[in-house]
């Protein structure tokens, strides 16, 4: 490993009080690996200059605070982080994880045989009270397909070869599985590191914030359009998700029976509402007590209606079929 040298780039935007946890994070490393840390602030309006000056001054590893004057997302961000580090070897994170001892080491050893690799993203285990039907958290225990970046190592190599990540994508989400699968088409090798563990925030049940973050979910829109083979991996070829089906399904019938009600459209309209609540509880982050569904289901469903109206306009703008 002497070798190889380490940066790991970080993102954030207005998440100043994030920031001293992060670092005190990496500077719990161990493993005895040199690295330095690039933070980019994506032209944040809060706290984030001032802090990233005291940490500089103090963190017990070369810290570099990259500043950019217009907010450009996070792809755009990590590009500029990566270009000003000076490793050979490039690891990513987010300001909204806690590397765990041993991160930086293990992460880095296994780029040394492939040329991007995952390690594992677990719930912050001190959060885990804040799980609800509407909670935001990652989990990722295997090589699923998705290369999200708070737990990633690229080799500096293939970010030259690719251009870093596509600045088109305007919300962060699906830049990095677009990245990942750009590096696999073109050759390069990819990896999975258990032992390389990353924790991450758990953000509490909220519905407004949750219905927000539906907005994201455009991006893999354009990543299927860039990438047409993982369309294998929608649900019945269409979908980008099961409860996508469901959702749409429910929405039909309940129509239908609100136009012309018989006995046929009742038992389509009822049996779709079964199947959207059993998906709901399904696969919501922890599912809320029996007696609070009566709340949560219609919540979740204009959720997942609005979520499935991004996906249809992405689409058109696209010209990418799915829902």
């Amino acid at each position: 490993m002497s070798e190889i040298s380490v940066s790991v780039v970080v993102p954030t935007h207005n998440r100043a009080h994030l920031l001293g946890r992060l670092v005190k994070a990496l500077g719990d490393q161990d493993g005895a690996v040199a690295f330095e840390v690039v933070v980019v602030d994506d032209a944040s309006t809060d706290a984030t200059r001032r802090t990233l000056q005291q940490l500089a001054a103090t963190a017990p590893f070369p810290l570099l605070p990259v500043h950019r004057g217009t907010n450009g997302g996070a792809a755009a961000a990590r590009n500029a982080g990566w270009r000003a580090a000076g490793g050979s070897v490039i690891l990513f994170t987010d300001d909204d994880c806690a590397p765990q001892p041993g991160w930086v080491a293990t992460l880095a050893r296994a780029a040394g045989a492939a040329d991007i690799v995952q390690g594992t993203t677990l719930p912050d285990p001190a959060q885990v009270g804040n799980l609800g039907p509407f909670s935001h958290t990652i989990e990722v225990t295997r090589e699923a397909g998705e290369y999200e970046t708070c737990n990633m190592a690229y080799r500096r190599e293939v970010l030259e070869a690719l251009g870093g990540f596509g600045e088109e994508f305007r919300h962060p989400y699906g830049e990095d599985t677009d990245l990942a699968w750009r590096a696999k088409d073109a050759g390069f090798r990819s990896g999975f590191a258990p032992d390389a563990v990353v924790y991450h925030d758990v953000r509490p049940s909220a519905f407004g914030a949750y219905l927000r973050d539906r907005r994201r979910r455009e991006g893999m829109v354009l990543t299927l359009r860039n990438h047409p083979a993982l369309r294998r991996r929608l649900w019945a070829g269409a979908f980008l998700h099961q409860s996508h089906a469901a959702t749409m399904a429910t929405a039909v019938t309940a129509l239908a029976m609100a136009r012309r009600p018989t006995p046929t459209r009742a038992a389509a309209a009822a049996g779709s509402a079964v199947w959207y609540a059993w998906n709901c509880r399904k696969t919501r982050p922890r599912p809320p007590r029996t007696r609070d569904w009566i709340s949560v289901v219609p919540a979740a469903f204009v959720a997942d209606l609005y979520e499935v109206a991004v996906v249809a306009r992405a689409a058109a703008r696209y010209r990418t079929p799915v829902i």
